[in-house]
């Protein structure tokens, strides 16, 4: 069966051959869906989950694991347009039905809640014309959440960041230009709260990247670099996410994000020189000072309790902490989480985009034309990884915890 599932799929007919699978799989006893699970090692097409399994998620059945990732949208006119049937496109893949109201903006950042009901997005201006956006999807209801910010839009300016609470219930987005900090509550979108400059003088310069603690309590905003001097100091402000105020603030030369732990009594920065400072928080005195020798380093992430911090740069994540090693891997990190057993990166080359764990070992791995252009972020605590596309529109969350495979990163 499987050489005819294969040649199915080899054949065009991976809609077809892959509803077959997953069918199959459902009524076979756990030890055959093992069975199967490695016989589909190499399967050439897709792996989606079914709409059907998603809907039992909670359940947790073995047969599960054979998908290795859920569309939570997809625009049916546009892959009309480009020879694909959208009624197959949508039982292949499981995506339900969504209304007509697409995206066609240049997206700067997403983020995603836990659950992937919510994906957010924010973009950039499009010169004079109009200004940027957010952009949320509720994958629960299949709608863009699009009037209650609408309302907002003009205030983002120029879309930098975006991210969601950990429990799904705030977005929060970051930009430049009037309120560069805004953040909703969810469903709605409600505005709770926006910031202008936080009397931190950044001008219109705004904040580039934005952050929550591990509960939900706090947020982390750092200022955007000065396009001709990205030496320059930046702010770095935490505050409370559910009205704004202030609880910390610094000025110090930032080389990409900051982040909080769990409890957001440890504040995480990248400094000047490959330096990584972790300060206790709220007073912001520097409790450990470590030194990276990668360079383009901009991403880290850092545990639920603080003790470990990890930097993610060109071929390669630095560990810090209550263990210290070097992961190495070809290409640049644009994204870090921590999970339960460690920290997550993902790595972009000249040919593939690529997520490694804490051990080296590969959780992700797709080739692509363009993996600079990648768009992508990971769910609080790191089991998912939420891409998107703009053409044909797809939005995808890809299940990092399925399983991995051994081998170290090439």
């Amino acid at each position: 069966m499987i050489e005819r599932w294969q040649a199915m799929a080899v054949d065009g007919r991976e809609f077809e051959a892959w509803d077959e699978i997953t069918r199959h799989a459902e009524d076979l006893p756990e030890h055959e869906v093992r069975a199967l699970i490695e016989s589909l090692e190499g399967w050439p097409g897709r792996r989606p989950m079914p709409y059907r399994w998603w809907q039992r998620r909670s359940e947790g059945l073995l047969c599960f694991l054979l998908a290795d990732h859920r569309v939570l949208y997809a625009d049916f006119e546009t892959l009309a347009m480009n020879g694909y049937a959208p009624e197959a496109y949508e039982e292949f893949y499981g995506a339900p039905a969504v209304d007509e109201e697409g995206f066609f903006s240049d997206f700067n950042a997403v983020g995603a809640s836990p659950d992937l009901r919510w994906t957010a997005l924010v973009s950039a201006a499009e010169g004079n014309s109009s200004s940027g956006g957010l952009e949320v999807f509720d994958a629960e209801t299949g709608t863009w959440e699009t009037d209650g910010v609408q309302v907002d839009d003009h205030f983002i300016g120029w879309g930098e960041d975006v991210v969601v609470s950990p429990d799904g219930s705030l977005i929060a987005a970051a930009g430049r230009f009037d309120q560069q900090v805004i953040v909703w509550r969810v469903p709605g979108p409600e505005r709770l709260w926006a910031a202008g400059s936080w009397r931190t003088e950044t001008g219109g310069a705004g904040y580039s990247h934005i952050g929550f603690s591990g509960d939900g309590k706090l947020i982390v905003a750092v200022s955007s670099a000065t396009p001709l001097d990205e030496s320059a100091e930046r702010h770095v402000v935490v505050a409370d996410a559910e009205t704004g105020d202030v609880t910390f603030t610094t000025t110090m030369v930032v080389a990409g994000r900051a982040v909080l732990d769990h409890s957001g009594t440890r504040l995480a920065i990248v400094g000047p020189d490959g330096d990584v400072l972790i300060h206790r928080l709220p007073g912001g005195e520097v409790m450990a000072r470590h030194r990276t020798s990668l360079s383009g380093v901009s991403a880290l992430a850092l545990s639920p309790e603080g003790d470990a911090v990890a930097v993610g740069g060109d071929g390669g994540m630095d560990v810090f902490g209550r263990s210290t090693g070097r992961v190495s891997n070809e290409g640049t990190c644009k994204a870090m989480t921590w999970s339960p057993d460690g920290p997550r990166a993902l790595f972009t080359s000249e040919d593939a985009a690529r997520v490694i764990d804490g051990r080296g070992r590969v959780l992700w791995n797709r080739p692509m034309e363009e993996p600079n252009l990648l768009l992508a972020t990971f769910t609080p605590g790191g089991d998912t990884m939420v891409t998107v596309e703009t053409y044909p529109a797809e939005i995808t969350a890809w299940f990092l915890d399925r399983g991995v495979r051994d081998e170290a990163p090439g």
